[in-house]
């Protein structure tokens, strides 16, 4: 990565972080909540690519797993499972850019791959690691995999369609910034 490329990977970084810390969340269901940090993650792809993206995300999912008062404690399990609810998202994203950049369907296929991958993903770790994490039973998990998968659709809605408008507006401007991947 070049240097403007590392910058701006560590400025989305940190934007998502903050977002994260700061309490704009919106509750959905015991646990899970609506946000907006995967906006500048996503940012993150669009303007620098798969590496800066992925960076972004890890810089974000370790704040998360920190203590961050007066807000909110420490929480490593949750900073795995944002993480990985993101970079799901992220790799959907990225397959869509891959086939739809450029088009009238970018914007819709974002959505749908982002979705597709991040329920996929999310659903089998939780499946597979919350019993585990947090000693529920497989029953309860499988109970709310259907609440599980609209979260993590409505957080993918949340995500692709406030960055795509945002990245529309501002390619223009970062045009030599701007990956090709």
């Amino acid at each position: 990565m070049r240097s403007r490329q590392i910058s701006g990977t560590v400025i989305l970084g940190a934007m998502a972080a903050v977002l994260e810390i700061l309490p704009i969340d919106i509750p959905f269901y015991k646990f899970l909540t609506i946000d907006v940090t995967g906006v500048p993650l996503l940012l993150a792809l669009y303007i620098f690519g798969m590496p800066s993206a992925i960076s972004s995300t890890l810089i974000a999912s370790f704040v998360i797993a920190l203590p961050r008062p007066p807000f909110k404690g420490p929480n490593p399990y949750g900073a795995f499972f944002k993480g990985l609810a993101e970079l799901s998202t992220i790799a959907g994203v990225y397959l869509s850019r891959r086939f739809w950049k450029d088009t009238k369907w970018f914007l819709l296929s974002s959505f749908l791959l982002g979705s597709l991958m991040r329920v996929v993903v999310m659903c089998v770790a939780n499946y597979t690691i919350t019993p585990v994490l947090y000693g529920l039973p497989y029953s309860y998990i499988l109970a709310i995999m259907p609440i599980i998968a609209v979260f993590n659709v409505i957080q993918t809605a949340v995500n692709v369609f406030l960055a795509v408008p945002i990245y529309e507006k501002i390619k223009v401007h970062l045009s030599s910034l701007i990956s090709n991947s």
